[in-house]
């Protein structure tokens, strides 16, 4: 499935839905959108350093996998927002940020229907 169509897909879910970017393994920035109606909580730079940060913890949780299994996806939960960040294939991750109220499942189940 072509990135930006998924992501739009991920967009349409809900209007709690708030940014949905793409990333490789390395935090490089690869595609990102965003709900119009959001208001931006964090710089640019802040937000490529927490992507950047995903990337590297995701690097890290792949070296686990044999021990432990694939991590299927992380969820961050803060005053604001929920971070939810799940594989995009084998060498990207999708980086979702919703409201902090709305049910993370609903995203989790949306990208499973893609493979």
């Amino acid at each position: 499935m072509e990135i930006q169509t998924a992501v739009e897909k991920i967009l349409k879910v809900s209007p709690s839905v708030r940014i949905v970017s793409v990333c490789d393994l390395k935090g490089k920035l690869i595609f990102s959108q965003r709900s119009k109606k959001v208001k931006l909580l964090v710089s640019r730079n802040q937000s490529l350093a927490s992507l950047k940060a995903a990337a590297t913890d995701w690097r890290m949780r792949k070296k686990l996998a044999r021990s432990l299994g694939a991590c299927k996806y992380v969820v961050a939960e803060y005053d604001k927002v929920k971070r939810i960040v799940i594989p995009a294939g084998k060498n990207h991750i999708l980086y979702v940020t919703t409201t902090a109220s709305f049910d993370h499942n609903k995203i989790i189940r949306k990208v499973r229907s893609f493979r």
